[in-house]
């Protein structure tokens, strides 16, 4: 049976596996659309009078979200804050501008563009512009970074813009850009059948946890060349034991009080030794550390908590957050929004 013409903005997410079409004509119901799928966002056409309808294909393999977008007109798109999602876009047609911290890049056929969640980016696409994208959860690729690497991710992980281009054989690393590039075009082609597939139901999902590590790792080790060795300098590739013991010390007390003095004889060293050994492996103090390691926990909590009266103070005490307006101002400060609208957010992508 085919789809309603126009897509309220409550729809249920589709079954894993599955591949379902939405369409939308009306700006409410375009925009709360895309928020489902992409994370936070603005749309608008470019010419308010145009015509304005959108088509979408989407199914999830694993963690991924795969996303085959068309509008019927050209236009503008902005990530808004309280993001938590990567989008790898490939254009299959026509031609994307992407504007990200003052950088305009053109996207034209065949290029990939990688949106990272902590980075506003803009988009603006022209009427002929189709787009396939890989959406993947922040959860998700910092674990698959811990896997690979051996220690914690950078806070925030962010991706370079532009994925390999594969343009320019005499430029220097030009045929190594250009391997990678047609890497990634092969594995966009394989998604797309895989998609194709499923649309009549054959797909074998014991499959999907497999080709959601090849995605995800294939991203990774583009961008960190696989030993690490283009990671900020300020990280190391191993992590000292005492940095560990100290850091799995946290995650066990994120709920009382604790000191540096107690940390560091929890993990046998001195209290400069172990400022030392996280200001070098995580650009932060351990107290910041632990900061950080709270407002990722209550994050976690909140959505997966049901909406219910005091769900916001329940979870940020259980997150050692005495004070409820300074966790609410810190949550803002990381996250670009607050504790409460994280709640509502995960429930309207629930219901």
């Amino acid at each position: 049976m085919q789809p309603p013409s126009d897509v309220p903005a409550d729809v249920s997410a589709p079954a894993l596996g599955a591949v379902h079409r939405f369409h939308a004509s009306e700006l409410p119901h375009v925009e709360a659309l895309c928020a489902r799928l992409f994370g936070p966002t603005r749309v608008r056409p470019l010419d308010p009078q145009a015509r304005l309808h959108v088509d979408i294909e989407q199914c999830h393999i694993g963690q991924l979200s795969l996303v085959d977008i068309r509008y019927s007109t050209a236009m503008e798109i902005e990530s808004q804050p309280g993001k938590d999602e990567y989008v790898i876009q490939t254009t299959l047609a026509g031609h994307c501008e992407a504007l990200t911290e003052g950088q305009s890049q053109h996207f034209p056929q065949g290029s990939t563009l990688v949106a990272s969640p902590t980075l506003r980016t803009r988009l603006r696409l022209d009427g002929a512009c189709e787009r396939f994208c890989v959406v993947l959860r922040r959860r998700a690729v910092e674990h698959a970074f811990r896997e690979h690497f051996g220690f914690e991710p950078p806070a925030p992980i962010a991706f370079a813009t532009r994925l390999a281009s594969g343009n320019g054989r005499d430029e220097p690393n030009g045929l190594a850009e250009r391997g990678l590039a047609e890497r990634w075009h092969a594995l966009v082609g394989y998604l797309r059948a895989e998609m194709r597939t499923r649309r009549t139901g054959a797909a074998n999902p014991t499959i999907d946890a497999s080709i959601e590590h090849m995605v995800v790792s294939t991203l990774l080790f583009d961008q960190f060349s696989g030993d690490g060795a283009t990671l900020p300098r300020r990280f190391q590739p191993t992590l000292p034991a005492y940095v560990r013991r100290a850091i799995q010390y946290l995650r066990r007390n994120l709920d009382r009080p604790l000191t540096m003095r107690e940390l560091a004889e929890h993990c046998g060293v001195s209290e400069r030794s172990l400022q030392v050994g996280f200001r070098r492996s995580k650009n932060a103090t351990p107290m910041e550390y632990l900061r950080l390691l709270r407002l990722q926990g209550a994050r976690d909590s909140l959505l997966r908590a049901p909406q219910q009266p005091g769900a916001v103070t329940a979870i940020a005490l259980r997150h050692g957050f005495a004070h409820l307006s300074m966790f609410s101002r810190e949550y803002r400060r990381e996250f670009g929004e607050l504790p409460s609208e994280t709640l509502r957010r995960a429930q309207r992508r629930e219901g």
